[in-house]
């Protein structure tokens, strides 16, 4: 009997403030959609914390996005 062990690799990203996180709590979003997130997290009064990734794309921590 074979038994494989499933592999975690660990992928990590860094915010704005220069710490780094795993790319677990981010969720990657286009420029048009972040305007619509804005627009309804200010409607709600909820943060949204506009990241920018490495390659110029925009990101928003993960909890931020289910809260809203």
């Amino acid at each position: 009997m074979d038994t494989m062990l499933e592999k975690k690799e660990w992928h990590l990203i860094r915010n704005d403030n220069g710490e780094w996180i795993s790319d677990d709590y981010a969720v990657f979003v286009d420029k048009m959609p972040i305007k619509l997130l804005q627009s309804k997290a200010a409607k709600m009064g909820k943060p949204l914390s506009i990241q920018h990734g490495p390659d110029g794309r925009l990101w928003c921590y993960k909890h931020e996005i289910d809260s809203l």
